[in-house]
């Protein structure tokens, strides 16, 4: 008598070091439209003949594997959307510090309670964008975060109107 050995067949062999059997499963876990037809062909060709499936539910059935299927491409879709929004989230986001190279800035120092301790203005001279994405002001480095103006912004008074503040002249 001649053994077969079934490589499907070996994932479920007994295994005597077990306090139970029931640990045996499948590696996928997860059922196709393919298993789905194949299941339904099964069913059809092995029904018994004097009480055949209904239509009805027949039709049920086919109905909710293609609301899974339709289902699961959304779910696909959604992650791949996601995807694509984080990279261009990056893109913007280095169009954007890379375009402040040699514009002048104001960046706010803030302290432990984010209220602003100081406001340095200066030119920006280079981007860092590995990690967080950082701009380099007059030699110092800042997060991209801590850029409150960018050019010449006016300044607002007490009384509530606004002031442009004028470069003084260094040949004094």
């Amino acid at each position: 008598m001649a053994v077969e050995f079934n490589s499907n067949a070996a994932q479920y062999a007994y295994n005597e070091l077990l306090t139970s059997q029931t640990t045996a499963t499948a590696n996928n876990s997860t059922m196709t439209m393919d298993d789905f037809w194949q299941l339904l062909a099964a069913q059809l060709q092995y029904q018994d003949m004097t009480n055949p499936m209904s239509n009805s539910e027949m039709l049920s059935q086919m109905t909710q594997m293609a609301t899974m299927n339709a289902m699961t491409q959304v779910s696909d879709a959604v992650a791949k959307f996601a995807t694509v929004t984080n990279n261009l989230s990056s893109v913007t986001l280095t169009t954007y510090s890379t375009g402040l190279l040699g514009k002048e800035v104001t960046v706010a120092i803030t302290d432990e309670k984010g209220k602003i301790k100081e406001k340095i203005k200066g030119v920006v001279s280079g981007v860092d964008l590995t990690g967080a994405t950082s701009v380099y002001v007059d030699g110092k480095k800042y997060e991209l975060s801590q850029v409150m103006a960018i050019g010449e912004v006016p300044e607002e008074k007490e009384d509530g109107s606004n002031t442009t503040s004028k470069p003084e002249d260094s040949s004094k």
